[in-house]
């Protein structure tokens, strides 16, 4: 299968971000509905640790194998193949330890009964251990539709999974749903990644030290960023020991995750071309045209939606959770700010790390985890969940002034300050929209899509799209011809 370009190949896996989140909002709709705000902020709590735990297995070994397959196709199924064998082993240790170690978190979260919720969440993640090798290897081939399709059977086993579990075993049905899509997604994504029979497996072993200090540093970055997007929750649930004060914000930050787990889809697209491009050999110059761009489209994107959903926190809430949960709308506004932030910095950080410098973001990351610890013990006693919120939206918005400026400078990239201007300006009349005509929950998809139309008109206005914008959006689809520049 013929490698894809990265254009159409971001848009495939925006699509299977975008569906694996509205897919995993169903489940959470479902217990924030009908097992009531206490026990969706336990669920909250297990499933963020269940994330961060994860995260070591799904975005350690498999990210390392996108961006040593990206350099080295030849050789893309001996990569894999030692990949695997590693995987297995972390997975083990890894899963094994979350389930010693469940006490211990019960304790430090104030709630001893969460320690076999803990447990089987450590049974959850090895069952999920394959299915990310998959995805990432096909990533690193630039089979960019078919990692799609891969991620996107995930999250409709997963589902599938949860709605069969849930009624029967509450929250653990919930996450018993995890490890159904993960086993059944594994098992795809084995039968398109095998080698043809007649491969000849020729003698190659890859460096050791060099993989697996490459995924040692990437996991931990995003580990880091893991905990910093629910560090605020844990702190919550251990200060204030409220399990539905804890509901309420798991509500919010499960909202203010959209745009930052929307956006994983171009991560996975960004580490193994900035790492193509700034190999050995590789034009100095097309790997900053190909940073330049998509920052632009990123702030494009980012800054426009994270304004939109803190402008409409109350009635996003309404819809997704129903009026139960209206107390969650000014963490949404204030966490909406902070998670935007954060997903920009999530692709910087991809950026910076598929260019060789993982060690920079990572030690950036570890600064953040403690000034949001500070934050968090200072605010939240003082101001509850909104305190948290504050501590999340602060310490987001100090990583990407830094990492920002690292980037721009280490790269030698000009700062767009003439696309960002147009950008805020045409965010700011297409959102004031939403100040001049009150939407109410069953009108909130029509001003959304009225505010895109004023959004694009505007910047068509300030002269922000151009023709190259228009050549690439009508590359896209034979019906949007039309669009491409006379």
């Amino acid at each position: 299968m013929p490698a894809q370009s990265r254009t159409t190949g971001a848009i495939a896996l925006t699509v299977a971000q975008g569906v694996v989140l509205v897919l995993g909002y169903v489940t959470h709709l479902l217990i924030g509905r009908l097992l009531g705000p206490a026990s969706y902020g336990v669920y909250g709590v297990i499933l963020s640790i269940q994330t961060i735990v994860g995260i070591l297995l799904a975005q350690g070994i498999p990210v390392a194998i996108s961006r040593f397959v990206a350099q080295d196709e030849k050789h893309a199924p001996n990569i894999l193949r030692q990949g695997l064998k590693w995987q297995i082993i972390i997975a083990l240790l890894i899963s094994g330890a979350t389930i010693l170690l469940a006490p211990l978190l019960s304790r430090l979260l104030n709630d001893t009964s969460l320690t076999n919720l803990i447990r089987f969440s450590g049974f959850v993640v090895f069952t999920q251990a394959g299915y990310p090798i998959y995805v990432q290897f096909l990533s690193g081939l630039h089979r960019f539709s078919r990692q799609a399709a891969l991620t996107i059977t995930y999250a409709v086993t997963k589902l599938a999974g949860a709605m069969a579990l849930l009624f029967t075993f509450a929250v653990y049905g919930a996450l018993g749903g995890f490890a159904v899509g993960g086993i059944l997604a594994t098992v795809v994504g084995w039968r398109w990644a095998r080698p043809p029979r007649s491969y000849p497996w020729p003698a190659y072993r890859l460096s050791l030290q060099k993989f697996l200090s490459f995924a040692g540093t990437y996991v931990l970055i995003l580990v880091g960023l893991q905990i910093l997007t629910s560090l605020d929750l844990f702190m919550v649930k251990a200060i204030l020991r409220d399990d539905v004060q804890a509901g309420y914000y798991n509500a919010a930050v499960t909202l203010a995750r959209i745009p930052f787990f929307l956006l994983q889809g171009l991560a996975f697209v960004i580490l193994p071309s900035v790492s193509a491009l700034t190999k050995p050999g590789a034009s100095h110059q097309t790997a900053v045209n190909f940073i330049t761009k998509t920052l632009r489209y990123l702030i494009a994107l980012i800054v426009p939606g994270a304004t939109l959903a803190a402008a409409t926190s109350r009635e996003l809430t309404h819809l997704f959770y129903s009026s139960q949960y209206l107390s969650a709308a000014p963490y949404l506004t204030v966490l909406m700010i902070g998670l935007g932030a954060l997903s920009f910095y999530l692709l910087l950080a991809n950026i910076v790390a598929g260019a060789g410098r993982a060690k920079v973001a990572l030690g950036i990351t570890m600064i953040l985890l403690v000034i949001s610890g500070l934050l968090g013990y200072f605010l939240i006693p003082a101001f509850g969940p909104l305190g948290a919120a504050w501590q999340t939206t602060i310490t987001s918005l100090i990583g990407l002034c830094i990492l920002a400026v690292y980037t721009f400078r280490a790269f030698r990239i000009p700062i767009p300050w003439r696309a960002t201007i147009n950008i805020i300006i045409a965010t700011a009349v297409a959102v004031s929209l939403t100040y001049l005509w009150s939407p109410s929950v069953f009108t909130l998809p029509l001003i959304y899509l009225l505010v895109g139309v004023v959004y694009l008109a505007m910047l068509t206005l300030l002269g922000e799209v151009k023709p190259a914008d228009r050549q690439l959006i009508s590359r896209l689809h034979p019906k949007l011809k039309w669009l491409a520049p006379s």
